[in-house]
């Protein structure tokens, strides 16, 4: 999990002026875990960071509390909001509806230079875990499911697709630490890939469902584990 340094001078070398800056970065940082559920927001901390005003860090901090990221009320100040689990459970059902369909087009017709530059993918996945690089697994993970839409010429689903995943980063950067996910995930994603390559549409859908259906069964230990991350 990123720091909150590190988070902020990618933010800052991300360009834009310095209140999108800190919008990003902080976004980065919810994101990621780096910043928890429940969190207080130190403006100070964050004005220092990138040198700008109190009302810059404010606003940044208000587009952030528009999209559900933080909750800013009068007594307590800004802080990191909560998980809705409901929501998530909803991105969760459209994104399996979709991606099942998804994995069986490919397996009927992609490319055969599609199909290899998933197999690329793989290796990446596989030197990034070796390498205890988080970071880039997560990246690399995030790449495959696109690269599907992408390499089927699915652009309209990939409109659909990619804000659902979007909504779900947060969880899946949660979900990404616990141990054994990061060997799990790619196993998983071998076993789509090697479906799809043997042009095997039942066998793809059966082998994406899995992949899906266990982030969800893993959502709900943590859920157990950690229920102050989230709302119903």
């Amino acid at each position: 999990m990123d720091s909150i340094g590190s988070i902020a001078r990618r933010g800052r070398r991300a360009g834009g002026s310095k209140v999108d800056q800190a919008y990003f970065a902080l976004k980065r940082a919810i994101v990621s875990g780096s910043l928890a559920p429940e969190t207080s927001i130190d403006k100070n901390e964050w004005c220092a960071t990138f040198d700008v005003s109190r009302l810059s860090i404010t606003t940044a901090i208000n587009r952030l509390a528009f999209e559900g990221l933080v909750l800013v009320e009068p007594q307590r100040g800004s802080y990191v909001a909560r998980i809705h689990l409901e929501d998530v459970r909803q991105w969760m059902l459209m994104r399996r509806a979709l991606e099942i369909e998804v994995v069986a087009a490919c397996a009927a017709d992609m490319s055969e230079r599609a199909i290899e530059a998933l197999g690329q993918n793989l290796a990446y996945q596989k030197a990034a875990i070796s390498s205890g690089d988080l970071e880039g697994f997560h990246e690399f993970d995030t790449r495959f499911h696109r690269q599907m839409t992408e390499g089927r010429n699915l652009a309209r689903l990939g409109e659909v697709l990619d804000p659902i995943r979007t909504h779900l980063e947060r969880v899946r950067r949660t979900l990404l630490p616990e141990p054994g996910r990061p060997e799990g995930t790619f196993r998983e994603h071998e076993a789509i890939y090697h479906a799809i390559a043997a042009r095997e549409p039942a066998r793809a859908k059966h082998e994406m469902a899995n992949h899906l259906d266990r982030v969800s069964r893993e959502l709900q230990a943590f859920v157990a584990k950690h229920p102050g991350f989230f709302d119903e």
